[in-house]
């Protein structure tokens, strides 16, 4: 709010001295407005530089306005002389300023707004009315009444007035009275407040504020005021204060933001009270139900250790009879991937050895069609020179019925395809002998992840291929130190649960990538999704939410305790009708201790 408003009163008729008037008397506000918010040095020293920059500017202005004139030199000098006397006083001020902040007072305040406006009042007025009608200056008398009145009726008065009452009123009640600026430093404390606080006046920091308030409550004060002056909201408190000889206060305070008129956080006003009296009463109540807490406490303690250790049988019993079937649900598991595997890898040796004869049989028979079509070719040739007509028919009709061009050419055809075929029948062969010759479940090794799914894609193919197309995002991984075929069991779980979640086609994408030091893998499917209520139990043992005979629900429990035993991560992403994403992160040294 400002302490001097400019009105027609103090219009002299010059409307560049007027223009000059009004730009000081806000210079003189905002000077005002920062003492009262206790705003930072640097910026008080600014606003005195520029008040003093401008009135410098404004005498100029004036006395160049007279000089211009055939001006009273007496009333001239008078006039130049009250010009050197506030420029000499403003700039000792500055001066004390820069030396001591706090030479910005009430009383500077007073000084400043009285000058400006006897000034106006007075020598200025006396200056306007003699250049305006051509009188001399020494003629014009001014109405003190009327300057007095003038003075009286604007706002400065009322709000040094008020000032000055609440000030009085808050030195006299038996309450904290405090005011912040926007750092949140105390720039008014009534006489209660420090002596509550067990400070002195004339040596407050915000530091000594600080430390005067509890150590277990300091942190939370001060995030209560911070939070006052984001949200510009009122707060209420409770907090204790710490005397230098131990001596506790309790505070219920309340607090509201100060606003600047642009709206922005001009500091906190508060007001505390003294309820150490009440806390006292609560503490002794809290104490007495406290005992009686007790003394009910111990007559049904006995009952309640047998009830817990009877509780504590029950539920030792119900984990390991947990515990038993995950471990036989993982041996069963584990025994048939090792007869799968040996299963295989029998299969994979027994159809190597005929595809090797096929493919090496393809290879011959290529080379002998290739010769026989060549000797065809030649043949060809020779048929122009040949004389025998009736050979020749023979020859041309039986070339027409055989269609020999086309044969040349869907021989060849016939004989790329089938390598083509051989070829992925050993494909396949080999990443069944790699799925199931890894190593043993202790054989930690080092490993590229990429040729493990890869591997993994190759052998649920038919899972997938009908029903889902397979996008590859490969990152840069390192090989990993890993049990190998415990992960491309992981793999192959995740995978056949994509597509069993894709209902008719989809999308299955393959992510990888590396992080700090450790590698994740991401299998995200379009399916359904799993439900909300089900996202919690999607690893136990035995949960599935597939049909009787679809499923064992034994897949991701099995999964989860092998990425558990590499001391890894699986993370679960899922939206009910949008699909669902694991993500397995795994470190890339192994785990710490790998037969843990």
């Amino acid at each position: 709010m400002a302490i001097l408003n400019w009105n027609n009163q103090l219009t002299l008729g010059i409307d560049s001295i007027d223009e000059q008037h009004k730009h000081l008397i806000d210079l003189a506000n905002q000077l005002d407005e920062a003492v009262a918010l206790g705003t930072d040095r640097d910026t008080l020293i600014k606003i005195v530089n520029s008040l003093i920059d401008y009135t410098v500017f404004h005498f100029k202005d004036e006395e160049q306005l007279m000089l211009a004139t055939k001006f009273n030199p007496t009333v001239y000098a008078v006039h130049e002389a009250e010009h050197k006397e506030f420029i000499a006083k403003m700039l000792m001020i500055q001066s004390e300023v820069e030396a001591d902040i706090n030479a910005l007072s009430k009383d500077l305040m007073d000084y400043l707004v009285n000058w400006l406006c006897h000034h106006i009042l007075s020598t200025d007025k006396q200056m306007a009315l003699s250049l305006i009608n051509g009188i001399d200056a020494a003629q014009i008398h001014i109405d003190k009444e009327e300057h007095h009145e003038i003075m009286q009726s604007n706002l400065y008065s009322a709000l040094r007035e008020s000032e000055n009452r609440f000030k009085e009123l808050a030195e006299n009640v038996s309450a904290l009275i405090w005011i912040t600026n926007a750092n949140h430093v105390p720039i008014f404390c009534n006489h209660f407040w420090f002596t509550t606080f067990g400070l002195q006046a004339d040596t407050l920091t915000r530091e000594q504020w600080l430390n005067a308030i509890h150590p277990e409550d300091r942190d939370n004060v001060t995030k209560t005021y911070i939070r006052a002056a984001e949200e510009l909201s009122k707060v209420k408190i409770q907090y204790r204060v710490l005397s230098a000889d131990g001596k506790i206060t309790w505070i219920y305070e309340t607090a509201v933001p100060r606003v600047r008129k642009n709206g922005s956080f001009a500091g906190l006003m508060g007001c505390g009270m003294d309820i150490t009296s009440q806390k006292q009463a609560e503490t002794v109540l809290t104490r007495s139900n406290a005992q009686l807490e007790e003394d009910v406490e111990k007559r049904t303690q006995q009952l309640i250790e047998i009830n817990r250790t009877l509780e504590f049988e029950k539920n030792q019993q119900l984990l390991l009879n947990h515990q038993l079937k995950e471990t036989q649900a993982y041996l069963v598991q584990s025994e048939k991937m090792a007869s799968i595997g040996q299963l295989a890898a029998g299969v994979a040796h027994e159809i190597n050895n005929p595809i090797g004869y096929i493919n090496s049989n393809l290879a011959s028979l290529k080379n002998y069609i290739d010769n026989l079509l060549a000797l065809v070719a030649i043949y060809e040739k020779a048929e122009a020179t040949n004389p025998d007509t009736e050979q020749l028919s023979q020859i041309k009709t039986f070339k027409q019925k055989i269609d020999i061009e086309f044969l040349k050419a869907d021989v060849l055809d016939l004989l790329q395809e089938s390598q083509e075929g051989t070829t992925r029948v050993k494909q396949i062969v080999q990443n069944l002998k790699d799925f199931s010759h890894l190593g043993s479940d202790d054989d930690w090794q080092w490993a590229d992840l990429h040729v493990g799914l890869e591997t993994t894609l190759n052998i649920v193919n038919n899972e997938i291929k009908y029903k889902a197309k397979v996008v590859k995002a490969f990152g840069d991984l390192p090989e990993v130190k890993c049990l190998p075929q415990q992960l491309n069991q992981v793999f192959m779980n995740l995978l056949v649960n994509a597509a069993q979640a894709i209902e008719s086609e989809g999308i299955i994408t393959l992510r990888t990538g590396t992080e700090n030091d450790q590698v994740w893998i991401e299998i995200s499917d379009t399916g359904n999704g799993i439900a909300p209520e089900h996202l919690g139990k999607i690893f136990d043992p035995f949960f599935t939410t597939k049909p009787v005979g679809k499923g064992t629900g034994l897949g991701l429990s099995i999964s989860y305790s092998i990425i558990q035993r590499h001391q890894g991560e699986i993370q679960l992403n899922s939206q009910l009708g949008q699909g669902t994403t694991f993500r397995i992160v795994l470190p890339i040294r192994g785990a710490v201790i790998e037969n843990a």
